[in-house]
């Protein structure tokens, strides 16, 4: 059986991007439009955080809850914005402090504690764990495309980004070389919006229209899943 939620029942806004269950059980979504609605780990009511709250934008499109219990929240136009762990105060994090770009499509908090911001223009922003500056890493510092749609850390530390059309780039845990994973290599689709490592240590890629890419955990070669072999639609996004 369903339940739904729409904005007949409190949400605030009915078009979602992005959605996060935190550690108290509560349900974090963010809208188009709406800002953030929060639902009880009961189900039972929403409590809204939108710019009148201090949100930095009411176009929310990537969260992420960190280790020490904040939220933060991606925004299309105003940057990052951390809601504390009380939920009762914003930070703001935007070019003016040093961030790449203000549209932020993924966030990831490595191993280390630092913060990864992957922007739709300027690359990837990593925030360092004291939350005091940024180091960039862009098409100039061998990024294959400054539109970071996804981002995934394995288990070797290794940080992988999903571009919008330079295929993935994956750092080094030292952060120093990139290595590129496009169609030249055996990647179905260029445009990369989506990826997740499973238990076997393979990585999973979803495009914008080729459907899935599975690299071997050994990282030698792919295997396709297409509407061809039996997807329901060849645009993957999470």
């Amino acid at each position: 059986s369903f339940t739904h939620f729409t904005e007949k029942e409190g949400l605030s806004n009915n078009d979602i991007s992005s959605i996060l269950e935190d550690k108290s059980g509560n349900i974090w979504f963010g809208t188009y439009g709406g800002g953030i609605s929060r639902l009880s780990r009961e189900g039972t009511s929403f409590t809204h955080f939108t710019e009148k709250e201090g949100l930095s934008n009411n176009i929310v499109v990537s969260i992420l809850e960190d280790k020490s219990g904040n939220i933060w929240f991606g925004t299309a136009g105003g940057g990052v914005s951390r809601l504390s762990r009380e939920g009762t105060s914003f930070t703001h994090f935007t070019e003016k402090e040093g961030l790449s770009n203000n549209i932020v499509v993924s966030i990831l908090e490595d191993k280390s504690g630092n913060i990864w911001f992957g922007t739709f223009g300027g690359g990837i922003s990593r925030l360092n764990r004291e939350g005091k500056s940024f180091t960039h890493f862009t098409e100039k510092e061998g990024l294959s495309n400054n539109h970071v749609q996804s981002i995934l850390e394995d288990k070797s530390g290794n940080l992988w980004f999903g571009t919008d059309n330079g295929g993935v780039s994956r750092i080094n845990q030292e952060g120093v070389s990139f290595t590129h994973f496009t169609e030249k290599e055996g990647l179905s689709y260029n445009d990369v919006m989506s990826i997740l490592k499973d238990k076997s240590g393979n990585i999973w890629f979803g495009t914008n229209g080729r459907g899935v890419s599975r690299l071997s955990r050994e990282g030698t070669s792919f295997t396709h899943f297409t509407e061809k072999e039996g997807l329901s639609n060849n645009i993957v996004q999470s």
